[in-house]
């Protein structure tokens, strides 16, 4: 019986001097662990922010690469809008210079229609014996202006120069506000004696 406790007491005894050596050992590196768990934290920290940093560069440099793509367009577009601002400005001042040639002509119609009913009545009062001046002035005040508007409606009213268009969304309404402001420009007579 002493000869098993003896045994187990060396065991144990050695098992405990191993322990104490191995504590000895590990014990300058225990004491380390917290100031590596604080350098480890930073260079945690340090590496997230570089893949950040990178990963946000990469993106800064995908958009600029996108936005040079799109600028080297705006030439071409801006060329092309410009045309066809240009061409619905063209487009509206033909519609404005025919409707004043169509109004030209029918104030000729007005004048020729106020000739003939004025000869006619004059033969009627030639052939009465009355004075006509009163009739010539009754006449006259059907014809002229009024007259010609009610023949210009005849053919077609006349609504406005941006009828059917989508004036709802601004960027419309802009340019249509752009293009008129430059057709009444052209319109105006300080823009026509400009012109000449």
């Amino acid at each position: 019986m002493p000869t098993v406790y003896n045994d187990t007491l060396e065991e144990r005894l050695r098992a405990a001097e191993e322990a104490e050596s191995q504590m000895s050992k590990l014990q300058p590196l225990a004491s380390e662990a917290p100031n590596l768990r604080t350098e480890k934290a930073k260079k945690d920290r340090t590496a997230e922010r570089e893949r950040l940093r990178l990963s946000h560069m990469d993106q800064a440099k995908q958009s600029v690469t996108t936005a040079n793509d799109k600028q080297a367009r705006v030439p071409e577009l801006l060329g092309s809008a410009a045309r066809a601002i240009n061409e619905l400005y063209t487009n509206l001042r033909q519609i404005e210079n025919l409707h004043k040639d169509a109004n030209q002509m029918l104030a000729v119609v007005d004048r020729i229609e106020y000739e003939q009913e004025l000869e006619k009545t004059e033969d009627q009062d030639d052939a009465n014996a009355r004075d006509s001046r009163g009739v010539a002035y009754v006449l006259a005040g059907k014809h002229g202006e009024s007259r010609v508007k009610q023949l210009m409606d005849a053919l077609q009213p006349q609504g406005n120069l941006l009828e059917g268009c989508n004036l709802d969304e601004p960027l419309y309404r802009d340019v249509a506000h752009f293009v008129m402001e430059r057709v009444e420009h052209a319109r105006s007579p300080r823009a026509a004696h400009l012109r000449k």
